[in-house]
């Protein structure tokens, strides 16, 4: 995932131009207020060049963490979020922050599309272990984009929901919002934020 792939994202033109309908980043916001879920520590896999990352910056006071896989793309992620940010797969990062004590509030990814199918739940379970939530938009069926040659697992909805359940992860009142069961206790990794204060209610 170099250069062309970004410039030409799913064959509709620029990443910059097409991350907020891919990404979804600005649903996460508003569910995950909508439950009245309080976040203080994200962490984002596959940040592409950062441009979702502000968004969390920008709605509650929260730098993220996470991991890309593309060196053309974490090379372009923002010099304030960059320190944060691996260059890494996120099926190695994933397990060295395990290893390491991380957790987080929140998962937010849209890649799980790039894995391939054996490897979705065994990933899954190491992130329910690593964070309360993950936040889930796309990689079904539904989301195939012909000209996107790395999307490799594309299933139907309840698929995925199998997959989530199977792997530590309970239902929220919103489909895209998936709770790792028993819930992890909560320990942020960020500053807390006065816009980031809210009880949960999913």
């Amino acid at each position: 995932m170099e250069r062309a792939y970004f410039e030409n994202y799913c064959g509709e033109g620029s990443y910059e131009e097409q991350y907020l309908a891919y990404s979804r980043v600005d649903h996460c916001i508003s569910i995950v207020e909508r439950l009245g879920i309080e976040v203080e520590s994200v962490l984002v896999l596959g940040t592409a060049t950062g441009l979702v990352l502000r968004h969390f910056d920008a709605a509650w006071g929260v730098r993220p963490w996470g991991c890309e896989i593309s060196r053309w793309a974490h090379a372009r992620v923002p010099a304030r979020y960059r320190r944060r940010i691996r260059c890494a797969d996120m099926r190695n990062h994933v397990p060295e922050l395990l290893q390491r004590g991380r957790q987080f509030d929140l998962i937010f990814s849209n890649s799980l599309v790039y894995l391939p199918a054996p490897q979705i739940r065994p990933f899954l379970a190491n992130c329910a272990e690593l964070a309360r939530y993950f936040h889930f938009w796309s990689s079904t069926a539904e989301d195939f984009e012909p000209h996107d040659r790395y999307r490799v697992t594309l299933e139907s909805q309840s698929w995925w929901r199998d997959a989530f359940r199977a792997s530590g992860y309970r239902a929220t009142r919103s489909r895209y919002l998936w709770r790792a069961s028993p819930p992890r206790p909560k320990l942020a990794q960020d500053r807390r934020h006065p816009r980031a204060r809210r009880r949960t209610r999913c």
